[in-house]
C-alpha cells in the first residue's frame, strides 16, 4: 500500500455534500470533552503486537475534581478485554495495551463516583488497519440474486413525476420528484439545478437513517450541491411525500425500525426496495437532457455512506463515490466478537442476544462488505477512530475489501462525523472526478494534522 502522507486544512466553510448522519449518534454523549484520552502517537497507527499508551487528563474546566475513574479496553467497543480504575493523582494517568492481532483497540474513561456532571473520554488506537480482514461472507449466488431484483425493477415504467417547488435561491431551480419502484411503491427525493444550465455532472446523494424532517428544511442540502454545478438528487429511504401532512406522519409511525423489518427473508427486507430504488434514481437522473453524459456521483454518510457504495455495486453507471463513515456493514461482527455498524444487532432474534439464522443468511446479501466486492469506480472515504455508530473496524473492513482506487482519511479523536480537513479533500476529488470548478477557488497550504491519509 502506499501511504500518502500530504495532509490537507479546510480552506473555507461549504454546505455539507453528505446526507445529515443518523439521528441515534446525534444523541450520544460528546467523547473527550471533560475526561480527555489520547495516544502517544498522533496518528493512533501501530504495528501488532506493539504498545500503545492512552494519556488520561481531566480539562481544567472540568465542574469538580473526578475522583476516581474507571477505565475499558475493549475491541472496538464491541468486546472487553482489561478493566480497572485510576486516580488522577499527578493531573495524568497512563493506560496501556496492545493487539495481537489486527484491529481498534479502544480505551473507555468514565467517572466512577463524586463527579458533578457525567463524561467520558475516548480514544482508539488502529493496530495493522489495513491488514483488518471481514467477517462478512459473499453468499454464492449474491449477483445472481441482485441481477434478479434489477431485472424485476426494470418491468415497470420510470412514471417520473416533477412538481416545482418555491424557495429563495433565486439561481437555483428546485423540484420534488418521484418515480415507480418494486411493489407498487415509489421513490421520493428533492431534484434541484442551476437555473437553466445543461451540460451537468450528476450528483446523487444517498440518505441518512431515521426519517428525517419534510419540506424545505431538508432541501437546503441539495440547493448547495446544485450550487456547486451539479445536476444534484436527494434521495429519501422511504415511500412518503417529502412535503408531508400530519396525517402523513402518523402513518409512518408504524415504519420507526425500519431497518429491522422483514430482516429475517432476503425478499422481504425493508432495504429491498431502499437499494433499488437507487438504481431507479440514476435512472431517472440519466434519462434528463442536462446531464453531461459522462459524471455521475454517489454519495452520502452513515446509512447514506454504506448506500452510496451499494449504489455503485449495483449500477455501473455511477462514476465516482463519497462516503463517510459507511453505516449497513459487517452485520456478522458480533458473531465473532466483534463491532457492527448500525443497524446494531441486525442478526439477532426476537431476544436481542441471540443470532438469528434466517436474519444471518438473509442480511448478507445486505451488507456493504459484499456489495464492496464489486465497486470498480474512484472511492473517497472517511472514518473516525472512536465512532461507535459506525466503529472504524466496520469501516477498514469495508475500505481494504475495496480494489478499486481508493482513499481513506482516517482520524483519530473523531467520532460519527466527517473530519476537519474532508472537505478540502471532497473538493479536490469532485473537482477531479465531476469536473466541477474548485469550490475553494484556490489551492491551500498543505498542515499537518494529525493522522496520514491513505491512499492505493
Amino acid at each position: 500500500m502506499n501511504r500518502n502522507s500530504t495532509l490537507l486544512c479546510t480552506a473555507l466553510l461549504l454546505a455539507p455534500l453528505v446526507i445529515a448522519i443518523a439521528h441515534a449518534a446525534s444523541m450520544q454523549v460528546q467523547p473527550n470533552t471533560f475526561i480527555k484520552v489520547a495516544t502517544d502517537r498522533p496518528d493512533a497507527i501501530y504495528k501488532v503486537g506493539e504498545k500503545a499508551i492512552f494519556r488520561v487528563s481531566v480539562a481544567s474546566n472540568a465542574p469538580g475534581a473526578a475522583g476516581e475513574l474507571s477505565w475499558k479496553l475493549t475491541l472496538d467497543g464491541a468486546r472487553l478485554l482489561r478493566e480497572g480504575t485510576l486516580k488522577l493523582e499527578t493531573g495524568v494517568a497512563t493506560v496501556e495495551g496492545s493487539l495481537d492481532q489486527p484491529g481498534v483497540l479502544q480505551l473507555k474513561v468514565t467517572p466512577s463516583t463524586n463527579y458533578v456532571s457525567p463524561g467520558m473520554g475516548i480514544a482508539g488506537a488502529a493496530f495493522d488497519p489495513f491488514e483488518i480482514k471481514p467477517t462478512a461472507k459473499l453468499p454464492a449466488d449474491f449477483e445472481d440474486f441482485w441481477n434478479a431484483q434489477k431485472a424485476e425493477l426494470a418491468k415497470f415504467p420510470l412514471d417520473a413525476q416533477i412538481t416545482p417547488v418555491v424557495q429563495t435561491n433565486t439561481s437555483v431551480e428546485l423540484f420534488e420528484v418521484s418515480f415507480a419502484n418494486i411493489n407498487g411503491l415509489r421513490s421520493h427525493g428533492y431534484l434541484a439545478k442551476p437555473k437553466g444550465a445543461t451540460a451537468l455532472p450528476i450528483m446523487i446523494s444517498q440518505p441518512g437513517m431515521g426519517v428525517h424532517p419534510n419540506g424545505l428544511k431538508e432541501a437546503r442540502w441539495v440547493i448547495a450541491h446544485a450550487s456547486l454545478g451539479f445536476l444534484a438528487l436527494d434521495m429519501s429511504a422511504h415511500d412518503m411525500p417529502l412535503e408531508r401532512t400530519p396525517a402523513d406522519e402518523a402513518r409512518w409511525e408504524k415504519f420507526r425500525g425500519y431497518p429491522y423489518l422483514g430482516s429475517d427473508d432476503r425478499l422481504s427486507y425493508y432495504y429491498r426496495q431502499v437499494f433499488l430504488g437507487m438504481v431507479r434514481a440514476v435512472d431517472f437522473m440519466t434519462s434528463r437532457p442536462d446531464w453531461n453524459r459522462k459524471a455521475v456521483i454517489s454519495t452520502g454518510a452513515s446509512q447514506g455512506g454504506g448506500l452510496a457504495l451499494i449504489a455503485a455495486a449495483l449500477d455501473p453507471r455511477i462514476t465516482a463515490v463519497v462516503s463517510v463513515a459507511p453505516a449497513l456493514g459487517e452485520h456478522t461482527g458480533p458473531l465473532h466478537g466483534r463491532p457492527d455498524a448500525a443497524p446494531n444487532n441486525l442478526i439477532m432474534g426476537r431476544d436481542k442476544k441471540t443470532p438469528d439464522p434466517k436474519i444471518v443468511a438473509a442480511t448478507a446479501y445486505y451488507d456493504t462488505v459484499n456489495f464492496a466486492r464489486f465497486v470498480k469506480v474512484p472511492v473517497l472515504m472517511s472514518s473516525g477512530l472512536i465512532d461507535s455508530a459506525c466503529p472504524p473496524m466496520t469501516v477498514l473492513s469495508i475500505y481494504n475489501t475495496l480494489t478499486c482506487r481508493k482513499q481513506l482519511d482516517l482520524v483519530p479523536l473523531l467520532g460519527h462525523n466527517r473530519g476537519p480537513r474532508f472537505d478540502e479533500l471532497r473538493n479536490r476529488f469532485l473537482v477531479e472526478q465531476a469536473g466541477i470548478p474548485d469550490p475553494s477557488a484556490k489551492t491551500t497550504s498543505p498542515i499537518n494534522m494529525g493522522a496520514p491519509i491513505y491512499q492505493q
